[in-house]
């Protein structure tokens, strides 16, 4: 197959089409388990109900609900868990033990738990009967390709060599090794299985070790050898996927995780973890984590809302030491340990403070921007961290903050703040750090605070693909990056590729008047880009930002009568997220907050003089009570909404659509569901017994042949509407969903563009 190639800026693009490999195709969630088939998890039987599995580390009680003693649960022993009720497991039989340092509670991986499901008598999952073609999908290659440098850290070899240590944002990430003395990269090394990494420290010998995310993966790079060791999966057997933070010592690695808000142990000479325990229940992040390896302690800061612990895993214990002043910050984002001094960066005020270990209070609130702080220099007795683009030195012994009048490039902050010796001048020690995600560093002297600005030439990686849509016309398909951001524009019909820059990652996109509207990510940001101009040169124009009302995402935009309508994600806010009523005649605009109280509003759909809308339980990190709900409202009075009983429970109501006849299509779950509102009756029709996510695992859309076609928990589904029969297409390896003017259906895996032939 011929292959096209574009230079656009610094980027080649190209596009491949091969055949989308086999073992990318997996069962869906119930195909090849039988009814009544056992299911095993940590080696024994997970029954139906279970929710985990309590391991007694000492001898406890087994009590009832009322705090009656039963009997003693003897250490070594393990025990089924069915329920929880406060602070309380339930082991069945209305018997409970109390989760405490005497325990360690694990659960299962929602994989595990829907597997049960299937083998149980009370699944009721319908089967595929609609045939499909057996057609194989086009895979179009990597579409978006970035520059991104997400993290840093720096350290010295054997030889006295300096080096910063970069992660590369791409599919997979990379490491990139940069020489402080030549400025040269020595090698880009992939780090398999992972699409971030946020956590990297160094240990006494100088090797770096790095946190991926994921897959939970542990890596090690030694500069001496110059060889990177892929040290496996140190998550297995948990829910988590996410490490955000370690900390390194002789014998451990020390690792904080998301969304389980765990603390894990890897044993960096027997290559195995040791343990995985929670930290406070109903947290999600565990995001930061210091040692102090003498005391035996852990300090891990926690989210959200913030607390700080200090574990002293010599026997387990868990006490807070946070303030209640800190308690409304999202969580601790950073910390270092200092002698006996603690600091800690809050998220998102952008304080930090100085926690004295020995007085066991605060000592010091002051401003920060930079992620984190540096270690003491011995020189100054000094420590180091950016605010407003200037670095500023805390002197521990005195409390005073010095400004060091040195100034990043404009609109930076420190990413990383590491102290190494240079060859110019081995005797003095300098600090440097990472700028900005474009590969910019800084090398900073802190005796005579003179700093030199660096950059080196990253080169582009292709990233995950994100947000997928066509253009109204449908000649067009628009192609978004994870994390990155960059914005494709894939031409159907030429079959070439054009990248336009400075977009971030983005959750929704709609056409109106001639204009494209997006809803970017972070801050909640709804934005336009004129059509008119050429599609490189295009600049984003800002409508409106919604952070400042605790908003984070947007993931749904329609319009209706020259009015956009929006609704948002919260990440900071105690409330539901809002629907946005943006008039584009005055360009005025009009907020609904909390419009369903608690929960996120995730899709629109304007249909016969109404605006349909649907929601999501999670909002703020937590979960509502009630189920998801199904809503409509005039555009000229948005605050007479009318709730819409929908015939199941469900937790997210996604990609509403215009189906035929004037009906309304939807996913709830792993439910499809059609509406007539003329009839007000539902047909449904359930095709998974679960899905993940908290505000989107499915799109929608109304076929050119007079199909329904969806994407839902990476299956590629195709439903007649009349009977709503249905087959898959793909039983694993397709997110997004669009199509082009032939009919021909476009979806995203990993950092591909995947094109399904209808025709």
């Amino acid at each position: 197959m011929k292959k096209v190639y574009m230079l656009f800026l610094s980027f080649i693009l190209f596009i491949s089409v091969v055949q989308l490999p086999k073992q990318t195709f997996a069962t869906d969630p119930c195909e090849g388990i039988k009814p009544g088939q056992k299911i095993y998890w940590d080696g024994s039987e997970l029954k139906p109900g279970q929710i985990g599995k309590v391991m007694i580390l000492k001898d406890t009680k087994l009590i009832t609900l009322d705090g009656k003693e039963i009997r003693v649960l003897k250490k070594g022993s393990s025990y089924r868990i069915y329920n929880f009720k406060g602070n309380l497991l339930g082991v069945g039989g209305g018997y409970y033990v109390k989760r405490d340092q005497k325990i360690f509670y694990k659960t299962p991986s929602k994989a595990k738990l829907a597997a049960v499901v299937c083998a149980s008598a009370n699944t009721a999952v319908s089967k595929p009967t609609l045939p499909v073609s057996g057609k194989k999908p086009v895979n179009l290659g990597p579409q978006v390709f970035n520059i991104s440098t997400m993290a840093a850290k720096a350290g010295m070899d054997a030889n006295g060599n300096a080096y910063l240590y970069v992660i590369l944002h791409g599919t997979p990430t990379s490491l990139a090794v940069v020489d402080l003395n030549t400025n040269d990269i020595l090698g880009v090394y992939p780090l398999t299985d992972s699409t971030s990494a946020w956590g990297l420290d160094i240990d006494k010998e100088g090797t770096l070790w790095v946190a991926g995310t994921n897959s939970g993966t542990i890596y090690s790079y030694n500069p001496n050898t110059r060889k990177l060791n892929n040290h496996g999966r140190v998550l297995v057997n948990s829910n988590d996927t996410s490490i955000q933070d370690i900390v390194v010592n002789d014998q451990f690695v020390y690792g904080v995780t998301a969304y389980g808000a765990n603390v894990f142990k890897y044993n960096k000479k027997t290559n195995k973890r040791e343990f995985i325990l929670p930290t406070v229940k109903g947290k999600q992040y565990a995001k930061s984590i210091a040692e102090d390896q003498k005391k035996q302690y852990l300090y891990i800061g926690i989210g959200s809302k913030a607390d700080l612990l200090q574990w002293n895993f010599t026997n387990n214990s868990k006490t807070s030491i946070l303030p209640d002043k800190y308690k409304n910050e999202t969580y601790i984002e950073k910390m270092k340990l200092i002698d006996n001094y603690l600091l800690t960066k809050f998220y998102p005020s952008k304080k930090a403070g100085v926690y004295d270990l020995v007085s066991k209070k605060y000592i010091k609130e002051f401003n920060i921007a930079s992620r984190g702080f540096s270690t003491i220099n011995k020189q100054t007795n000094e420590f180091y961290y950016t605010y407003e683009g200037v670095i500023y030195a805390y002197n521990l012994k005195t409390g005073t903050i010095r400004n060091t009048n040195a100034r990043l490039p404009e609109r930076t902050e420190a990413f990383s703040l590491d102290f190494v010796q240079l060859k110019s001048n081995p005797a003095q020690t300098v600090l440097t750090g990472l700028v900005d995600n474009k590969g910019t560093y800084f090398i900073f002297n802190p005796i005579t605070n003179e700093i030199t600005i660096k950059k080196f030439e990253a080169p582009p990686q292709p990233v995950n693909l994100y947000l997928l849509f066509s253009s109204p016309d449908k000649k067009y398909i628009y192609i978004n990056g994870y994390m990155s951001g960059g914005l494709t524009q894939y031409d159907s019909v030429e079959k070439t590729s054009i990248q336009l820059n400075g977009i971030s990652q983005l959750e929704s996109a709609h056409f109106a008047n001639g204009k494209m509207y997006i809803g970017s990510y972070p801050k909640a940001k709804l934005m336009e880009i004129n059509n008119e101009q050429p599609w490189g040169p295009r600049v984003p124009k800002m409508l409106v930002k919604l952070d400042k009302l605790g908003q984070e995402r947007i993931p749904t935009i329609t319009s209706i009568n020259n009015h956009l309508f929006a609704g948002t994600y919260p990440q900071y806010s105690t409330k539901g997220g809002l629907l946005l009523d943006y008039d584009l005649t005055t360009n005025q605009y009009k907020v609904y907050e909390d419009y369903i109280h608690n929960q996120s509003i995730i899709s629109l759909v304007p249909i016969n003089g109404y605006v349909y809308g649907g929601s999501s339980i999670h909002a703020n990190y937590q979960k509502a009570p009630e189920g998801a709900k199904f809503f409509r409202f005039k555009p000229s009075d948005p605050t007479k909404k009318g709730l819409i009983s929908l015939p199941l429970k469900s937790t997210m109501i996604m990609s509403l659509i215009k189906g035929p006849g004037g009906t309304i299509w939807g996913a709830a779950d792993g439910t499809i569901f059609s509406y007539n509102p003329t009839t007000k009756k539902f047909k449904t029709k359930k095709l998974l017994s679960s899905i993940s996510g908290r505000y989107s695992n499915a799109r929608l859309l109304f076929g050119k042949d007079g199909y329904i076609y969806g994407t839902l928990e990476d299956c590629l589904f195709k439903m007649d509407p009349n009977t709503m029969e249905y087959g898959f297409i793909l039983k694993k390896g397709a997110k997004e969903l669009t199509e082009d003017s032939n009919g021909n259906l476009y979806f995203r895996y990993l950092s591909n563009l995947y094109m399904y032939p209808i025709q």
